[in-house]
């Protein structure tokens, strides 16, 4: 696992990462140097400035880990939670909740705000849009990362499509597919290849594209909160700030419809 997120690391730290004009979104921009500067107070409200990644500014121990991680160790941010802790994805050395203060976070924050570094698309869906797998073809092909730009949220479902439980899961959600043009991804807990997982979408109808099978472990691992398995589900803004999370029980289908309604429903471009 820690190799896989290693390469999770690899393959999305920083904007170099995503070449061609294709990757970036052309109507998307970050940079407002009239805003008010980014603070550790109001660092988890300046989502719009959040930088990809971060570095430690000193070395940093994390709980349950022989050694502390050294300082200038770069990795990438996940999101800053509501305590202002920053879910920070170290690859091969974990996911930690580590002080903003310990890292550099506010500091790039401000460069984004200034202009000063570029962010191509939103934090989220520069890790995810280009790495899913597209069920609606009849052959396997990756969904078309363009399909993203400018969606308002996404709903992120942790679940494992070879279970008995997941059609249940999947007709409870189906109804919630797009709401809002909120996007819903799947992220596949269990080891199933590419083709079992598409067989399995399009024999429910219900066609979300999914994370590739190589990576959804990684997936997992860093957006879920520490406690917190599949199934579940998760519903995020394009920079990864979380609306609402829950496992998956009786009753959260409704209380899903709501945060979805309450958070995206007033939204340009939202369902009627």
């Amino acid at each position: 696992m820690r190799m896989m997120r290693a390469a999770f690391l690899v393959l999305f730290v920083g904007g170099a990462v995503l070449p061609g004009s294709s990757r970036a979104d052309p109507s998307y921009v970050a940079a407002n140097a009239s805003a008010p500067a980014v603070t550790l107070q109001n660092l988890a409200a300046s989502e719009r400035f959040w930088p990809y990644q971060v570095e430690l500014t000193a070395s940093w121990q994390p709980a349950g880990r022989a050694n502390p991680l050294p300082a200038e160790t770069r990795a990438v941010l996940i999101r800053v939670e509501s305590s202002g802790l920053a879910r920070i994805d170290f690859g091969r050395d974990g996911v930690y909740d580590v002080p903003a203060g310990k890292t550099d976070l506010v500091a790039r924050a401000n460069q984004v705000r200034l202009g000063e570094m570029g962010k191509i698309v939103p934090n989220l869906t520069h890790a995810i849009g280009p790495r899913l797998i597209d069920p609606q073809p009849d052959k396997i092909r990756n969904f078309d990362f363009a399909r993203t730009f400018g969606v308002p949220g996404y709903l992120c479902v942790f679940a494992d499509p070879g279970t008995d439980a997941f059609p249940a899961l999947a007709a409870a959600l189906s109804p919630l597919r797009d709401r809002d043009g909120v996007m819903t991804i799947l992220i596949p807990d269990g080891k199933y290849p590419h083709d079992k997982t598409r067989e399995q979408l399009r024999a429910l109808d219900w066609r979300v594209p999914f994370v590739m099978d190589q990576l959804a472990e990684g997936y997992a691992e860093s957006l879920l909160p520490k406690g917190m398995g599949p199934p579940a589900v998760m519903l995020m803004t394009p920079e990864g700030r979380v609306v609402f999370q829950s496992g998956w029980k009786d009753g959260v289908a409704s209380a899903l419809e709501s945060a979805l309604d309450g958070a995206f429903g007033s939204l340009p471009g939202a369902a009627e």
